[in-house]
């Protein structure tokens, strides 16, 4: 990363941290979780809600992150993962509010199914704004949402340091050994678009995630969070920001094609990150509602 900007995150977190210190400000949010973790006294919150709850998508805390960490963290560690999570929490989600918007663009009888359950839900507000719970209740939404990242993983990749000799066999005659100390690439996006997990890939599918058809999907073959000790620890309120915001847009406007929409997209060419050669243009067109 640029040094001026590494040096400008970096003062900004210590100075925020060194502030509440000497003010006794808390707050509920990442920055007092990083000063707990600095102090030694953060510990897992138990009894938490079932993932599964929030989405299809959602991934399982590993029991990593339930063991009591003692180590002493310096300030450069704590700074970092404030930045990861300001890149990954911010960078993913417009990513995959892109392409799921682009997505609902191109079939417009997938967008007005789930503009009538967003309806159905705002009537049972009545007026009130949208609850996490009544987010959970979607269930159309997160069959869109499960589809949209699956044909448009927002990390196409990720990459496992392998810390000790692993022979992988399929036991369909693949095997070969992984020595200690090499880097894996796991090709998500590959993953996502192979006919033998998902039949007919390139075809934008919600319903591959209804309660009838989601059991017939190999876990380790949809990876949108990635999987194991060192998967996604944002993926619940990365699919609660997507979908609230979905709801809100699509609560007040249609999404078509505008002089700029490129169809069908052409990614730009890069390992790391999924973006459109030229963007991403949609048409928001009011609804002609009297709210």
């Amino acid at each position: 990363m640029d040094k001026k900007m590494c040096q400008h995150f970096h003062a900004m977190i210590l100075d925020n941290m060194r502030v509440r210190e000497e003010k006794g400000i808390v707050r509920n949010d990442m920055i007092n979780i990083l000063m707990q973790v600095k102090r030694g006294v953060l510990s897992h919150q138990r009894d938490e809600p079932d993932v599964k709850d929030a989405g299809f998508a959602t991934v399982q805390e590993s029991a990593v992150g339930k063991k009591a960490i003692t180590r002493e963290w310096s300030d450069k560690e704590l700074v970092a993962q404030c930045f990861l999570f300001f890149l990954a929490g911010f960078d993913t989600v417009s990513t995959t509010l892109g392409f799921l918007t682009y997505e609902l663009m191109l079939h417009p009888e997938v967008q007005n199914r789930l503009y009538e359950e967003i309806v159905e839900v705002d009537e049972k507000l009545n007026g009130k704004p949208l609850t996490y719970e009544a987010v959970q209740g979607m269930r159309y939404m997160d069959m869109v949402v499960s589809e949209s990242m699956r044909l448009w993983p927002p990390a196409p990749m990720v990459d496992r340091y392998c810390n000790r000799d692993y022979t992988f066999d399929d036991g369909e005659g693949l095997r070969f050994k992984i020595e200690k100390g090499r880097t894996i690439i796991v090709p998500i996006a590959g993953l996502h678009s192979d006919p033998k997990y998902f039949p007919d890939p390139k075809r934008f599918d919600p319903e591959r995630f209804s309660e009838e058809n989601r059991h017939k999907i190999n876990p380790g073959a949809y990876l949108p969070f990635g999987v194991g000790p060192r998967n996604c620890i944002g993926s619940r309120f990365a699919l609660m920001e997507v979908k609230s915001v979905v709801y809100y847009l699509l609560k007040n406007f249609t999404f078509e094609r505008c002089d700029k929409t490129q169809v069908p997209l052409k990614l730009k060419h890069s390992m790391a990150a999924l973006a459109s050669e030229k963007g991403i243009w949609i048409r928001l067109k009011p609804r002609n509602v009297s709210n």
